[in-house]
């Protein structure tokens, strides 16, 4: 069973990531950033890749890229606000740092996982 290197770059960036927000707080943002690009880049280039060979290519590859960055917006942003709204309520309740920054990473990837659901059923066509 073959990887693709972009999925084994992306993880390991991925883990680079958690293990650099535990132990150096001031590269964890430079390095969130770069494995948001490094996704961006990769979904983009799928996307070219995609629709190399169709016909109108050009309406069917704009038209993937803004659902993309919608999506993704759409996803950053609830996301954000899910988890803030969770680690508000963990810490008004005062049960705690650590369970408001579990209730509030919970709360986002649920959140964006059902986005995520919801764009790509209103957009498979």
């Amino acid at each position: 069973m073959s990887r693709k290197p972009t999925c084994v770059i992306s993880t390991f960036l991925f883990m680079v990531v958690i293990i650099e927000a535990f132990t150096s707080l001031s590269v964890a943002p430079a390095l969130g950033m770069a494995v948001l690009l490094f996704s961006l880049a990769v979904s983009i280039y799928s996307i070219f890749q995609k629709h190399k060979q169709a016909e109108n290519s050009r309406a069917k590859i704009a038209k993937d890229v803004l659902v993309l960055v919608f999506t993704l917006l759409l996803v950053i942003l609830l996301g954000g606000l899910a988890g803030l709204f969770a680690a508000q309520y963990a810490w008004s309740q005062r049960w705690g740092m650590a369970a408001g920054f579990i209730l509030a990473m919970l709360a986002s990837f649920a959140v964006g996982y059902t986005v995520n659901k919801i764009a790509g059923k209103i957009t498979k066509t």
